[in-house]
């Protein structure tokens, strides 16, 4: 018997090792879908941040950690990659909480846990290692729920969303308006001026980035102020229908100075020559 045993002991030690790693990846998995998913997804494109699939190949597990644990030390240290993504995203990913610990945890998943679960942006299997390309391929295109249909604008839409935004409409379930903070450029609203201006957020989010950061809240100072006062699905679409007129109007606000400026010197060449011309 002994020395049975001390022959099945290395296959015994295997399956600890492969039992703990599953329970690190489920634990994982639940932590993703709490602090990550609102913003990322894995295999279903990017959103508010980037998409994660093969992330635990392209990075080492020392920056993955240290991202996800503190981010803004990264970017005070200036890491080339952390700059390179907060330039791509137009923020610095917030500090969510996590410790060393559950940052393991959700790097573990990301190495070959399986689909997060609802409420976050779409997401797929992480592939495990040595995985083909391919199978990964077919796997994502198995698992990734469809991405949530792009709002569509209505006046309707628009009015509630403003109405919400600066706190004409109550949120349902009590959380405070946007406005009390955040500054947005659009018709008919007076801006705060205390956290992000909020005028360019669908362009550089898209669909999936402004729903998820809605329905999570993840950032610090939001989630204390609305972790039991969460914003419901009508109200995420009426200020994502807002957000995304705002970063229409931006973008064609933005087109006609370079024209007019173009036209002011037209003007001024032609009254130069005309006032030469009177000279001789």
């Amino acid at each position: 018997m002994p020395q049975m045993f001390t022959k099945l002991r290395p296959y015994l030690f295997l399956l600890v090792l492969v039992a703990a790693g599953n329970a690190h990846a489920d634990a994982g998995k639940d932590l993703f879908d709490k602090h990550c998913a609102s913003c990322h997804s894995i295999g279903g494109g990017d959103g508010g941040g980037p998409d994660l699939k093969g992330v635990a190949t392209r990075r080492t597990p020392e920056w993955l950690t240290r991202v996800i644990v503190e981010p803004g030390k990264l970017t005070a240290e200036k890491d080339p990659t952390q700059a390179e993504l907060v330039k791509k995203y137009g923020f610095e990913m917030p500090s969510v909480g996590v410790n060393g610990a559950d940052a393991a945890k959700i790097i573990a998943f990301l190495g070959g846990g399986s689909a997060p679960a609802k409420g976050g942006a779409p997401a797929a299997s992480a592939p495990a290692a040595g995985t083909t390309d391919n199978k990964a391929a077919g796997a994502t295109d198995a698992a990734a729920p469809a991405a949530p249909a792009e709002v569509v604008v209505t006046k309707e839409l628009l009015a509630t969303g403003r109405d919400l935004f600066t706190g004409k409409q109550r949120f349902a379930n009590g959380g405070a308006p946007c406005v009390s903070c955040h500054a947005l450029d659009y018709p008919g609203i007076y801006s705060g001026a205390l956290a992000a201006d909020l005028t360019g957020l669908y362009g550089k989010m898209g669909e999936n980035g402004v729903r998820g950061v809605l329905k999570s809240l993840s950032f610090p100072v939001m989630k204390k102020i609305y972790a039991e006062r969460p914003l419901n699905e009508a109200e995420t679409t009426a200020l994502t229908a807002l957000f995304k007129d705002a970063s229409a109007r931006k973008h064609v606000a933005a087109d006609p100075y370079p024209m007019a400026g173009l036209g002011f010197f037209a003007l001024c060449l032609v009254a130069a020559l005309l006032f030469k011309r009177r000279i001789k």
